[in-house]
């Protein structure tokens, strides 16, 4: 009777494993993505049809305690209205300072609304009692895109990458950046994440002629989606009262923020006075649908790539080609004078999976590109998505050069059009480049370069790099 019962668990266990790959691996590998015919890129190179400024002006944050201490502070200093949306939340000092902040706004009217996705945020215990706080409190909402449904694994792959901070509709930070320490940290700090924001402000709430607008609509948009849901439903009695003394532990660590966070929360800072004032800013995104999306942001990288004739600089934490992306590439097209490619090194990486996807195409990448560095460090890792067209066109935001960013996740980016910032931030790039990086040569070493040490990587993790990259070839659509 066991043996019966148990071969019956196996075949159900069987079926639901074929299910499940079915949904999130053969479906995804021939699904054509719906094409939106009326899309057309949003900036023409060869021609300067914009009449006058922008209302929209831009500062680049790329210090990871800066880029930290903004957050706090436009949460500190907000009067109406915060709206968040992030990828995660991790556990730690600075996710407390963030929901101290949070719960110290809110409790001085201040309407906030947080947007996570719904499976990497599922297991974040900390992130699940601070849900059961915000649930009865009044001026807080929590929702998730696309929460763990088991019967409904095809939803699994449509991941919410998106980071957007949009307070009182006056001014947002977009970026590359989750909620934790590694993202925040001081220099020197072990696993540190290094990355870029933008910060863009207008002085006329809900301007039409602002990018404000079309983030505080999109958001909105988000908001109110068929695939996200509230956080909590419904909560016991017991999660009540764990909530609470959840917020209150929140609270008490920004009152002794002095002794977490090396930063002055409390002083006011003039974010705005490093501003770039811009011809014009646009948004970005991927549409909102399931299995694979119209890679509405990499056709814009494209239509740039193709008009670009001085230079494109390029920054991704890994750069993934793959056949479905290469469709949308005429190489023919692409004329430009010099092509300049960060990304990172074997020994800086901290995700092996996206990087074996790398380092199976890096031969091909250095014969296609003018210059390819990498990042040299063992103890902290690039994350920055950065592009710049012609020194003139800049882009940053939560879109990595790989498959999954292109057709299965959501992201966000800022297209901005600024010679001088596109110029602040190709000197800021080559920064990196000169003093923490190398360049490899055709037949895959580094040029020697008596400034920048080569930062070795441990054989374990060549050996999981390399052995990896054959396995992720065959589902590299999905990385």
């Amino acid at each position: 009777m066991i043996g019966k019962s148990l071969k019956i668990i196996l075949v159900l266990a069987g079926v639901y494993l074929l299910y499940v790959v079915v949904s999130c691996v053969i479906v995804p590998s021939f699904h054509e993505p719906k094409d939106d015919s009326s899309w057309k890129p949003k900036i023409d190179l060869n021609q300067n049809d914009i009449k006058g400024m922008s209302p929209d002006k831009v500062v680049l944050l790329q210090d990871r305690e800066d880029s930290g201490l903004a957050r706090l502070q436009l949460i500190k200093n907000a009067k109406e209205s915060v709206d968040i949306s992030t990828y995660a939340i991790h556990k730690g000092p600075y996710a407390d300072l963030f929901f101290g902040c949070i719960f110290d706004a809110a409790n001085r009217g201040v309407k906030v609304r947080i947007l996570l996705d719904g499976i990497v945020n599922k297991f974040n215990r900390d992130l699940r009692l601070y849900s059961y706080a915000i649930f009865t409190h009044p001026n807080i909402e929590l929702k998730y895109y696309e929460p763990l449904h088991l019967g409904k694994p095809w939803t699994w792959n449509n991941r919410f990458h998106d980071k957007l901070f949009i307070i009182d509709e006056e001014i947002a930070l977009v970026g590359g950046r989750n909620i934790g320490d590694k993202y925040f940290s001081a220099a020197g700090s072990k696993g540190a994440s290094n990355d870029r924001d933008v910060l863009v402000f207008t002085e006329a709430k809900r301007n039409k002629a602002s990018v404000l607008t079309q983030m505080a609509d999109y958001y909105q948009f988000v908001w109110e989606h068929p695939y996200t849901e509230k956080a909590v439903k419904k909560i016991s009695h017991r999660k009540e009262e764990l909530g609470k003394n959840k917020e209150k532990e929140a609270l008490l660590s920004l009152k002794n923020a002095k002794d977490i966070y090396p930063l002055p929360i409390n002083k006011d800072i003039d974010w705005k006075k490093d501003a770039y004032p811009t011809e014009k800013v646009y948004f970005l995104y991927n549409p909102h649908q399931r299995i694979n999306k119209d890679p509405l942001i990499w056709k814009e990288l494209v239509s740039l790539s193709e008009q670009a004739t001085k230079s494109i600089y390029l920054e991704s934490p890994y750069i993934v080609p793959t056949k479905k992306m290469l469709e949308y590439v005429d190489s023919e097209k692409i004329t430009v004078g010099h092509l300049k490619v960060l990304t990172n090194s074997v020994a800086s990486t901290p995700n092996l999976l996206a990087f074996s996807g790398y380092w199976f195409n890096r031969k091909e990448i250095i014969g296609s590109v003018d210059e390819l560095f990498e990042y040299q460090a063992k103890t902290e890792s690039l994350h920055g998505k950065t592009y710049i067209f012609d020194g003139r066109i800049s882009l940053i935001g939560s879109y990595n050069l790989d498959a999954r960013s292109t057709f299965l996740n959501t992201e966000t980016m800022v297209l901005i059009d600024s010679k001088d910032f596109a110029h602040y931030l190709q000197k800021e790039l080559n920064k990196t480049i000169d003093q923490h990086s190398l360049q490899v040569l055709e037949d895959g070493s580094y040029k020697n370069d008596n400034k920048v040490k080569e930062a070795e990587a441990a054989t374990w993790k060549k050996w999981i790099v390399k052995t990896m990259s054959y396995v992720v070839k065959l589902v590299d659509f999905l990385v």
